[in-house]
């Protein structure tokens, strides 16, 4: 049986795609003169190469700067401040505007033009996404609700914050916040704030469409109107795009929190945190579990594993097998070695077969997109402020075939599933994130079967974890 692989990526679009993995810098370099218009946030680097390349500044959305050599992906510029260095090609568009001028390159750290140190003036910002220039362009989010700042470091943070930032919206209230199409199209609108009453309210925040499937928008403060973020990676792109650059002087008077302190406060509290009389509630359910623990396995028993479950499949074998093909990745690059955790098998395994219950490979909880870890705490009451600090999720299809052997099949699925994510190394993608982050400590793998004895497709599902020191692992020895 054919197999298939079907993946949901978020991609990260600060990090050019078309890069060597093998040799960074051995691309032959062109002369190239020409000017390019930045068409979104984007770093500079040293040298053309992503995995060894310093960021050394920072070009904003709008900017236009000299472009003068060109390799493989690569464009070398000169930098509004006069830094010469490496930037992705795919973040510029060829112009004949005219260059944009250190004076000019400076964006104010408000909505008005007038620079100040003034927390008061400072509060301006909120709902505004950040961009650190005097330091690697970092972006930072300032949450309307509490007026604190909090970083986002890629597309699964963008994502994260989405769904813990996101305030429930009914489709008759959204209407009253006009859309547009792109990101090229909202920074050409004019503000509207003064004649939609609900845009202006909203301004700034994140709303989620929970008569639908959870769709989340972004209402630009700037000028209230509102753009859709399909996934993390879209809003990333986006938040950042939409971004002003801010002295560290300035940024500093913000005061800082973490999307983890956030969503702790709410785990731990068991409530839902409203926050306007527009708000549907969502509510987080206080009556134990949905689902309980398999418990303790028979070594090799796969038993616990949802649908057509094959003769002759081993958990054990293809646990083992799994756990090793990523310390073996992780330990080649310098990363501590990881172990299996019952609870990790527990939550994948449940989510393989509410994958096969909605008919898709995907990362979605209904009603209302939440989040992997939200989801995991109202089943599993596991929670994540006092006793995991990280969850992850990859996903993926796969096939199973007794006429290769199960566990063999198995194996081969789950090889190509790692190869499809291991070649994102080169421009450090979402899923080869994952895999590599410093805070794991343990992972379980669980496969719902969708066939019969003989042959079928998997529905599969990877949780990498980080335990806090104070927690025991649940190792199992298979």
């Amino acid at each position: 049986m054919k197999k298939i692989i079907i993946i949901f990526v978020l991609s990260l679009l600060i990090i050019p795609a078309a890069v060597s993995a093998g040799c960074c810098g051995c691309d032959p370099v062109y002369e190239y003169s020409a000017k390019g218009e930045v068409k979104s946030a984007v770093w500079v680097r040293d040298v053309a190469c992503v995995a060894t390349g310093e960021i050394i500044d920072t070009l904003q959305a709008g900017q236009v700067v000299q472009i003068t050599h060109k390799t493989d992906g690569w464009y070398k510029v000169v930098s509004t401040t006069g830094k010469v260095g490496w930037s992705g090609e795919q973040f510029f568009t060829i112009t004949n505007k005219a260059l944009t001028s250190s004076a000019s390159s400076s964006i104010s750290p408000s909505p008005s033009t007038k620079t100040t140190e003034s927390a008061q003036t400072l509060t301006r910002l909120n709902g505004y996404i950040l961009l650190q220039v005097e330091d690697n362009g970092e972006a930072w989010y300032v949450n309307p609700n509490n007026s604190k700042k909090y970083y986002m470091k890629d597309g699964a943070v963008a994502y994260e914050m989405m769904r813990s930032f996101g305030l429930g919206i009914t489709d008759l209230d959204l209407e009253k916040v006009p859309a547009v199409s792109s990101m090229d199209e909202i920074l050409k609108k004019g503000s509207i704030c003064a004649s939609y009453p609900m845009a202006a309210k909203l301004n700034g925040k994140i709303l989620l469409q929970v008569q639908q499937n959870g769709e989340a928008w972004y209402v630009y403060p700037k000028n209230c109107y509102r753009i859709y973020m399909k996934d993390g990676a879209a809003a990333y792109e986006i938040m950042r795009y939409l971004g002003l650059g801010i002295t560290n002087a300035n940024l500093n008077i913000i005061s800082t929190d973490t999307v983890s302190e956030v969503l702790g406060v709410k785990y731990d509290n068991q409530s839902e945190v409203t926050s306007s009389e527009i708000h549907p509630e969502i509510i987080i359910a206080n009556d134990g579990p949905k689902f309980i623990s398999s418990g303790s396995l028979i070594p090799g028993d796969g038993s616990f594993q949802k649908g057509s479950v094959p003769l002759g499949f081993n958990y054990a074998v293809i646990n083992q097998y799994v756990l090793e093909r990523i310390n073996q990745e992780r330990i080649q690059r310098g990363k501590p070695a990881i172990v299996s955790d019952q609870r990790m098998v527990d939550t994948a395994s449940v989510w393989a077969e509410q994958m096969y219950l909605q008919g898709a490979i995907t990362h979605t909880r209904k009603p209302v997109n939440m989040i992997a870890r939200e989801w995991v705490w109202q089943n599993f009451k596991i929670e994540f402020a006092k006793d995991w600090g990280w969850l992850y999720e990859n996903i993926g299809g796969g096939s199973y075939d007794q006429s290769q052997g199960i566990n063999e099949s198995i194996k081969a699925s789950m090889d190509s599933l790692f190869d499809f994510y291991m070649a994102e190394e080169s421009y450090n993608g979402i899923h080869y994130q994952t895999i590599m982050h410093d805070h794991l400590t343990h992972v379980g793998v669980g496969f719902y079967f969708a066939g019969d004895n003989q042959s079928g497709n998997l529905y599969t599902v990877l949780h990498y974890g980080g335990l806090y020191g104070q927690v025991p692992v649940i190792n199992k020895v298979w």
